[in-house]
């Protein structure tokens, strides 16, 4: 049997938004025993999964079958080597913005108030649209996958075609073990360190933060206009739908008021698609990524 193995365990304790059945199999695997972890499930035929801080996610109500690995409690190595920090998986953006702004290097102010880990900001390319937009691309020098098979390599983000809230990681077929970032431009530490905390205020200002949410449900579309902003134009800010809510703080983001079911958020996220598209000829389509 593998090393630290879990069963039915209920994940809505390892998402942001507190939602999720049960996972058949879990494990919390340091960099050595992920191998071990991927070539066991591939052994059992079984389908794995990936979970970070659990941010930017909706899981099924009927829980996942087969191997979750979770990497925010076990992954987090931090340190700096020349002028590169290496971070493994599972450290919190918040926190490598802030070893980055002590080390005296600018370009991670941005990660501050995004409630996701290394692992999954990279595959999802993660970052802002607005305040000084940034995203992982611009600090990512390049980093270490685990494939199921167990086998390792070492890829940059051009490799797995990193566009907008997207690379081809997210198929799901791959654990990023860590990740090397390029400290390339050196400032101020008093300087930095007063940037990053107007980037936190400026979240918190405009971002439900001490709710429980995903982070934006949508990508912004195409123009300037934020997907927040046609959601509110099409008078959705607080529309309910059982215990999920469009936030009314920023209508971007989904709330889950303390009952809320994927299955509440799912149907939310349908009626706010199809409201949008009626009332403002304008796609909307999901950052979340759905795990069923």
């Amino acid at each position: 049997m593998l090393e630290g193995l879990k069963t039915q365990i209920h994940l809505s304790t390892f998402t942001t938004w507190k939602i999720g059945g049960f996972a058949q199999y879990l494990v919390e695997p340091n960099l050595y025993e992920s191998i071990e972890a991927v070539r066991w499930a591939d052994n059992n035929k079984l389908s794995v999964y990936f979970l970070g801080n659990g941010s930017n996610i909706l899981i099924d109500d009927t829980g996942l079958p087969g191997l979750v690995i979770v990497t925010r409690n076990s992954l987090m190595g931090l340190r700096r080597e020349a002028d590169y920090i290496i971070a493994e998986s599972g450290v919190f953006l918040p926190h490598l913005s802030k070893f980055a702004a002590r080390e005296g290097f600018s370009g991670f102010e941005f990660l501050i108030g995004i409630p996701g880990t290394v692992g999954g900001a990279i595959a999802m390319n993660a970052g802002l649209t607005v305040f000084r937009p940034r995203e992982m691309t611009a600090i990512v020098q390049d980093f270490d996958v685990l494939n199921l098979d167990g086998s390792i390599e070492t890829l940059t983000m051009d490799d797995v075609n990193a566009e907008y809230r997207h690379t081809d990681l997210l198929d799901g077929k791959r654990l990023i073990l860590q990740a090397r970032f390029r400290l390339d431009e050196a400032g101020d530490p008093t300087e930095i360190k007063r940037n990053t905390f107007e980037h936190l205020a400026e979240r918190k200002r405009k971002q439900p933060l001490d709710k429980p949410t995903a982070g934006s449900t949508f990508k912004s579309p195409p123009g300037s206009k934020g997907a927040g902003w046609y959601i509110e134009q099409s008078g959705l800010k607080g529309f309910q739908v059982g215990g999920a809510r469009v936030s009314p703080v920023h209508a971007n983001w989904i709330e889950n008021l303390g009952s809320a079911t994927a299955a509440d958020v799912r149907n939310l996220i349908d009626h706010i698609q199809a409201t949008v598209d009626k009332r403002m000829s304008i796609s909307l389509e999901p950052e979340v990524i759905f795990l069923s």
